[in-house]
């Protein structure tokens, strides 16, 4: 799919890095602007925000829209989050619609043999978590938006009742979760006659555009209290959960104030726990601070050399220490903390590569006690979907959500036509982990819908991702690519990347995207890193952003070609 649309500039470049040719497309707008990973769905967007609504009525109506044309990635079957800034007030807040566990939970429910043979966690209905989507788009347009969920819906209603045509990429999701689908649901839309739907033709989903048009005329009681929520705990059950209407009445979104950083003056803005996302962005910026970049060429040795090592240190505290606050104390003040960074940086060396990468010690730059416990767990699949909002007021939506794999845990509610999470699995299986399932908890997430302030406090960027854990590394990158190296939005998502994990005391391998120079590659193995070189694609994460450019009055939306994604904008 072309991303040939209104207000268009296009570029096409060789990556700074050398190697493939990525192909770059500048999208600019003066009124407003999606940004999805999906045309179908910016579209929806789009029409709302020319009918009158605002940047929040949008991005439900994209959520919305992306459970039709993404139905392996997002949906009111799963959760997420969404950062809102408001024009008028500067506020920003945080909506926590993430999925809890049920009350049949327990620390060690995926712990014995049998139960990770059977991949309980990701299969089947002991994958699924409490949803929490609908609740959250609800809570998200009465509070903020001005159009009604019926309104809203009606793109979504006409693209699930009409159909749109399959894309080769879509096709190719469906054959490789086909034995997933079809064993725990067979009739479902995406295998007509039993078989994946094939790429060209249409795929109409009229049970989830009646869900739709039911939540529309009842509101969310349908969902947690009433035909809908009765038909999620029968398939649930079926597939073997244990999941209860009590659990879906129990359902709270929560309203917080985001993750606050800064990276060379510019405020960030991002997602609190249960995510991990903001705080470790943050974190990671923090410790890159202490570093030259600008004068670093873009993903040269030196450059990627010193962020691999930093990574190492951030997830090596992630997996330590990050988990559901309203269980757990967690040192967010210390992970975030400059001083804390500086330290951490200290401990990177420009001719050494780490190989024990014990976590670090924030507690000292933290204002509540100390607590020893054990982390681990959470966020290794490739799913998931983002997408920025950006009305004419100037009001900006950034909105991660998931299912978790693509087609969560295979079992879709027949009579509805969406497809359940298996959120269960970004809780830790070691029953000793901060990260254990328990009734009413939330899992540990990476979704990182990020909104960036420029020195004088005025919007800058907007900028998700896809990708688990490398939803960290890409936004970190991305928002490196814009302030360190002066790069348009396209050009800043299309670049090459790199992540490098680390737990248990130990560094993984250092992963790089085809596309990065053979040479920077050679030279860094000459240095020590342990790496591998891996195709151009959505394993990096894939992004969706808006950059503002004040001096001209526009905004400049990009969106990742390593997925259908494509910004609309008028």
């Amino acid at each position: 799919m072309r991303k040939a649309i209104v207000a268009i500039a296009v570029l096409a470049l060789v990556l700074a890095a050398g190697g493939a040719m990525a192909e770059v497309h500048e999208v600019y707008s003066k009124n407003g602007m999606v940004s999805s990973a999906h045309e179908l769905a910016s579209k929806a967007g789009v029409e709302i925000l020319q009918k009158g609504g605002n940047a929040i009525d949008a991005a439900m109506a994209t959520m919305l829209a992306l459970n039709v044309v993404e139905p392996n990635a997002s949906g009111i079957g799963g959760g997420g989050f969404s950062t809102i800034r408001f024009a008028k007030t500067g506020e920003v807040v945080e909506l926590d619609y993430r999925e809890v566990a049920p009350l049949s939970a327990t620390k060690d429910m995926y712990a014995s043999e049998a139960s990770k043979k059977a991949r309980e966690s990701v299969l089947g209905g002991k994958a699924v978590g409490v949803p929490g989507i609908v609740k959250g788009i609800f809570t998200a347009l009465e509070k903020y938006g001005t159009m009604t969920f019926a309104e809203v819906a009606a793109p979504a209603i006409r693209l699930a009742e009409e159909g749109f045509e399959v894309h080769p990429m879509q096709n190719q999701i469906i054959t490789d979760e086909f034995g997933k689908l079809s064993k725990y649901s067979p009739g479902c839309a995406f295998l007509p006659d039993g078989l994946p739907a094939e790429a060209g033709t249409i795929l109409r989903q009229p049970a989830l555009g009646f869900a739709f048009r039911l939540l529309g005329e009842q509101g969310p009681k349908v969902f947690y209290e009433g035909e809908i929520g009765e038909a999620v705990v029968a398939a649930v059950n079926a597939a073997g959960g244990n999941m209860s209407m009590q659990d879906l009445k129990n359902y709270k979104v929560l309203i917080q104030k985001p993750v606050q950083g800064t990276y060379r003056g510019y405020s960030i803005y991002s997602t609190p726990p249960a995510s991990s996302g903001g705080t470790h962005i943050v974190q990671l910026l923090n410790i890159m601070e202490n570093f030259d970049v600008g004068a670093m060429k873009h993903n040269s040795p030196d450059y990627l050399h010193h962020l691999a090592e930093a990574m190492k240190l951030v997830f090596a505290d992630r997996q330590k220490y990050m988990a559901d606050t309203a269980f757990v104390n967690v040192p967010l003040a210390g992970l975030s903390s400059k001083e804390y960074a500086k330290e951490l940086a200290g401990r990177i060396s420009r001719y050494d590569v780490m190989k024990d990468v014990p976590a670090g010690d924030p507690w000292p730059f933290n204002e509540s006690a100390r607590k020893a416990y054990l982390g681990g767990g959470g966020n290794k699949h490739i799913s998931t979907s983002s997408f920025s909002v950006v009305d004419a007021e100037g009001n900006i939506v950034a909105s991660t959500n998931t299912v978790n794999f693509f087609f969560g845990s295979g079992v879709i509610v027949p009579e509805f036509g969406f497809v359940l999470n298996n959120e269960m699995d970004d809780f830790a299986q070691n029953p000793e982990s901060v990260n254990a399932p328990e009734p009413g908890k939330r899992p540990l997430s990476s979704m990182s819908p990020t909104i960036v302030l420029d020195p004088e406090g005025f919007p800058f960027m907007t900028i998700g991702a896809a990708g688990a854990m490398r939803i960290i590394t890409a936004v970190s990158q991305i928002i490196m690519n814009v302030v360190d190296f002066g790069m348009a939005m396209d050009e800043a998502i299309e670049q090459p990347r790199i992540y490098n994990p680390a737990g248990g005391g130990k560094a993984g391998k250092l992963l790089i995207e085809e596309g990065i120079s053979p040479s920077t590659v050679d030279y860094l193995k000459l240095r020590g890193h342990d790496l591998d070189v891996q195709p151009f694609g959505g394993f990096f994460g894939t992004a969706q952003g808006i950059l503002f450019d004040h001096v001209r009055g526009r905004m400049n939306g990009g969106a990742d070609s390593r997925r259908l994604g494509v910004p609309v904008g008028y």
